[in-house]
């Protein structure tokens, strides 16, 4: 299904040039300006994870005993985003891996260290 287009034209048609007196019926809009993108400290992107119900309630124990321990409930989000940057620090090695059990054994091996 296409969908429709609406430019200035379409949305206004020649209402301003009526009411500003402009008879020329071939008028060109301006092109916008150009605005520069501001540098972000970090760009995130959205990405889904599928868990099973024993990594979902793991995070979510590790969120509520956060909060119920003085602090702030953390999102399961931010756990995982944080066990990233955790690991992201350190010189895992993942060359070679072939299973998810290799790979837990070196993820495990690596928070020995």
């Amino acid at each position: 299904m296409k969908r429709a287009r609406v430019t200035e034209e379409n949305a206004y048609g020649r209402a301003l040039d009526r009411l500003t007196g402009n008879d020329n019926k071939t008028v060109t809009p301006a092109p916008p300006p150009i605005q520069a993108i501001p540098d972000l400290p970090s760009t995130t992107i959205k990405l889904s994870v599928f868990l099973n119900r024993q990594e979902d309630e793991y995070l979510e124990n590790l969120s509520s005993t956060a909060k119920f321990s003085g602090g702030k409930k953390i999102s399961k989000t931010r756990l995982v985003e944080n066990m990233v940057k955790a690991f992201s620090a350190t010189e895992l090695d993942v060359r070679g891996v072939t299973s998810d059990e290799e790979l837990l054994t070196r993820l495990k091996a690596q928070l020995r260290k």
